[in-house]
């Protein structure tokens, strides 16, 4: 009878699947090392999963299991393994947001944010060579741009496919849709470092990726054509290489380099990130970027350039409990080739403060609240304030 509450709890609880880059202070600088994807995000390893049961997430049964006994019971399904050749996971995210809240003009938001099933083949039980595949559900697909549905009149959505082998010792090559590689991979879509480079949830990409997987960098470079879903006009295609090394015992830094295009659009991007890892969970991610973008148009041409500073605080207050902290810059300006058209210049400054927490495995719940303010506006337009909370559960 114990043994089957355990195993029911342990199947209700779980592994949350996306890219914690700020774990550095768990002293995991690789992403390879718990993803499927050597540059995180998507679905974990088996032992991804282990350390998610093991080390990060609560454990409030640990008086009938202790946390080697989670982590072998951290599956799909539990107790029950998976013959070599089959990985499965489903993953639930929805967004609660409050605009301006205690103010007449507050508003509640609901976003059902992810809906996906993973199903993962290998060839071999070393899981060397695989395809790795995500299906999403969305309710409005207008929302799910610059990616579309797999058919106009439906509701799902491919998230990724690949193919990934390891061809050698340190090199893992990588082919079919998948995530750019850029800069800091967090699981906040919306920074500054994020969707508005066109690194967003959704800005998939049919690639080829080399990886040089060693013990003390990692090196990528990958070559995209675009979403081939997508009509020509709007595929952006491009190329991006990336450099991770640790340095010293728990920290790591790099830079990124970026270029892609469509038609009448080209941009080119370049960050330096620093992670730092203070154990015990602790950490502090960092991210300096900037873009060049040029529009042509009908009767013009805009050139804009953009900088951005990211920042990350992760305080682990107790295990599954981490105190977050961030802050954000950026300054976009405009100028067009019509001498009519005034040029512009914005710059804004953002900061959140909350809570993240893994009360048992295979759940995530965080809450922060933010202020953005836009510096230099009229006192009326210059903050703008909300609160936001997240649930996600992951099998």
């Amino acid at each position: 009878m114990r043994f089957f509450l355990v195993s029911a709890f342990l199947l209700l609880s779980g592994v949350n699947a996306l890219a914690y880059p700020d774990f550095i202070g768990y002293g995991y600088r690789s992403c390879l090392v718990c993803h499927e994807s050597g540059s995180g995000g998507g679905a974990l390893t088996d032992y991804g999963r282990g350390v998610f049961a093991s080390e990060i997430a609560m454990n409030p049964i640990r008086r009938w299991i202790g946390d080697e006994e989670a982590a072998q019971v951290s599956n799909f399904l539990g107790p029950v393994e998976f013959p070599f050749w089959l990985r499965m996971g489903f993953k639930y995210r929805a967004l609660t947001a409050e605009r301006s809240p205690g103010s007449a003009q507050s508003r509640k938001y609901y976003y059902n944010m992810q809906n996906d099933l993973n199903l993962n083949f290998f060839a071999n039980e070393a899981h060397t060579l695989g395809l790795i595949t995500t299906v999403g559900y969305v309710e409005n697909p207008v929302a799910l741009y610059p990616n579309k549905t797999i058919k106009d009149d439906s509701h799902l959505f491919y998230r990724e496919y690949f193919i990934k082998a390891n061809v050698a010792k340190e090199f893992w090559l990588y082919a079919g849709l998948m995530d750019k590689v850029f800069g800091l991979k967090t699981v906040n879509h919306t920074a500054y470092n994020r969707a508005a480079l066109s690194l967003g949830q959704n800005d998939q990409v049919h690639a080829g990726l080399v990886q040089w997987a060693r013990k003390e960098e990692d090196l990528f470079f990958q070559y995209w054509l675009g979403n081939l879903h997508l009509p020509k006009a709007d595929r952006r295609s491009g190329a991006s290489f990336m450099l991770d090394k640790k340095w010293g015992s728990m920290h790591a830094a790099g830079f990124s380099l970026l270029t892609e295009s469509k038609t009448g659009i080209k941009q080119n991007i370049f960050s330096v990130h620093n992670k730092m890892g203070f154990r015990d969970g602790n950490s502090l991610l960092t991210e300096v970027g900037y873009r060049t973008e040029n529009s042509k148009q009908t009767t013009e041409s805009i050139d804009t350039n953009y900088s951005y500073i990211f920042t990350q605080n992760n305080l682990n207050l107790t295990r599954g409990l981490f105190l977050l902290s961030g802050l954000e810059y950026k300054n976009v300006s405009t100028k067009s080739s019509d001498p009519q058209t005034a040029p512009t210049n914005e710059k804004k400054l953002r900061w959140d403060l909350g809570f993240l927490m893994f009360p048992i495995q295979r759940m995530e719940f965080r809450v922060s609240g933010i202020n953005e303010k836009t510096i230099g506006a009229d006192d009326a337009t210059k903050d703008a304030w909300s609160i936001q909370s997240q649930i996600h559960l992951s099998l």
